[in-house]
């Protein structure tokens, strides 16, 4: 009698049996998180299209950021993964040809938004200010880092003037409702939900400090050895997001529906239409993962001191 895996890797077909069969039995493994960038992610894998369109079994695992998936991708834990390109560069800078870029899923979709009662009206009321960033090494944290360096301010932590926390974007929230932080640079939903529900204030929409406003803050990448041996499955994976990003596009209530209903679920706790139907206006959908503005951001993080410089162009070799 055939085992419940062998089982599993027969259901993959004939036209991607071979594909399928890796050491996994069948089962492709995709991480995400649980932003509303990844809405094309998040919907595709909830509603079976992605899964159909493989033709294999998809095992998905939810991820609160950027750098845990990466780091799931590194042990094995994953196949694939959707995150913040910071966390791809930083892997890639110490790992080089360790990652491979697929595909774009969203650019924009980030803020820097102040407490109500925190003073900040402009770059030039920051010192002294403690701010927050969802974890070092995100995207965002970089995005802080930056204005702060461009506006004359130094991190604490390197004797400066301004005090950057890294904390989970739930903490965020609660310590900006309190006045215990007077900012953060976040992802939506998360900088939507401080202005709506916290009393905050957009100071920053990030599209504004990128050329033609568009910057990545979704990508999709896999493992270089799964995208060399899977080469056709990482194709069809790749082009199955890119039907899910069309149709965030061209039917946008459906896709901000459907991620509501999934991002409740998955964190617990009900998204209030109103928030993520605002939300979304902050987000950019986009197949294109911007190879340039990943070159950018990777020279960033050196010129911040966190990272070695690297060029990003292996990560589409």
């Amino acid at each position: 009698m055939l085992s419940r895996r062998e089982l599993l890797a027969g259901a993959c077909g004939t036209a991607f049996g071979t594909a399928c069969r890796s050491r996994h039995q069948g089962v492709v493994r995709i991480g995400f998180m649980t932003n509303l960038t990844h809405a094309p992610a998040i919907v595709g894998l909830a509603s079976g299209r992605i899964e159909r369109a493989l033709g294999c079994r998809v095992e998905p695992s939810s991820f609160r950021a950027g750098p845990r998936v990466v780091e799931a991708l590194i042990g094995d834990a994953i196949d694939v993964g959707v995150a913040g390109p910071s966390a791809i560069i930083y892997t890639h800078t110490r790992h080089e040809g360790a990652l491979r870029v697929l595909a774009g899923c969203a650019s924009g979709g980030a803020s820097f938004v102040v407490g109500r009662t925190s003073g900040i009206q402009g770059p030039q009321d920051l010192r002294g200010k403690r701010l927050a960033t969802p974890q070092i090494g995100t995207t965002q944290d970089i995005a802080l880092r930056k204005y702060l360096r461009v506006h004359g301010y130094t991190p604490a932590e390197r004797g400066g003037d301004v005090t950057v926390h890294a904390l989970d974007a739930a903490t965020i929230f609660a310590e900006i409702g309190r006045g215990a932080l007077d900012g953060a640079w976040l992802p939506e939903p998360w900088a939507t939900r401080v202005v709506q529900e916290a009393g905050g204030v957009r100071l920053v929409d990030e599209r504004d400090l990128w050329p033609g406003r568009r910057f990545p803050t979704a990508i999709l990448a896999a493992r270089s050895d799964f995208a060399r041996s899977q080469a056709s499955l990482a194709a069809r994976l790749a082009a199955a997001l890119g039907d899910e990003v069309d149709r965030a596009l061209t039917s946008p209530d459906e896709a901000r529906e459907g991620a509501r209903i999934e991002l409740a679920r998955l964190i617990g706790k009900p998204l209030p239409a109103a928030l993520t139907t605002e939300a979304w206006r902050w987000i950019d959908f986009t197949r294109d993962p911007m190879p340039a503005a990943l070159e950018m951001l990777a020279e960033d993080a050196f010129v911040l001191g966190l990272a070695p410089r690297a060029s990003c162009r292996t990560l589409f070799g």
